[in-house]
């Protein structure tokens, strides 16, 4: 008789050898989505443009606006190519998918890699995010007359937790 842990883990590395179209409930994946192009397009550059335009002001007042616009440049072509080579790579090796062509190119432990990386990222990114937003708030207490909201740092974490939360 094999325990029931035993029986999860089982079941758990027959999905990871499935491929990405393999659903991992029973009900399969809709295939088809209900949102339009003009939709589709706003996601994809709201996800490439990300929290980078942040830094562009500061980037732009170090190198220099002549040196900075040649550099936003060059970046911007070079990232074009990458996504050129990535849909040729991706047609030669007939996957729709960049996990699939990973696994396809590097393997499952190239995959595994992939996957860590990809959870670690936006993982990461939502810590800094987290230490940004309490440095911030911290100096907008500190300027609200009466008594100081931040003199307890419970405070200052609990105000953290809720504002993460709100972006979920």
């Amino acid at each position: 008789m094999l325990s029931p842990i035993f029986n999860l883990v089982l079941v758990f590395l027959k999905q990871i050898e499935t491929d990405d179209h393999t659903a991992l409930v029973s009900k399969p994946r809709n295939k088809g989505g209900n949102g339009d192009l003009a939709s589709a397009g706003f996601n994809i550059i709201n996800s490439i443009i990300g929290s980078g335009i942040i830094g562009l002001p500061y980037s732009m007042k170090e190198a220099g606006f002549p040196l900075g616009v040649l550099l936003l440049f060059g970046v911007a072509y070079i990232t074009d190519y990458s996504i050129i080579l990535l849909i040729k790579g991706g047609n030669l090796s007939s996957t729709n998918t960049y996990q699939e062509l990973v696994r396809k190119t590097y393997g499952f432990l190239g995959y595994l890699v992939l996957s860590t990386l990809q959870f670690l990222y936006p993982f990461i990114a939502m810590i800094s995010y987290n230490i940004i937003t309490g440095d911030t708030l911290t100096k907008v207490f500190l300027r609200i007359p009466g008594e100081h909201i931040c003199s307890e740092v419970q405070i200052s974490v609990c105000m953290n937790c809720l504002i993460s939360l709100g972006r979920l």
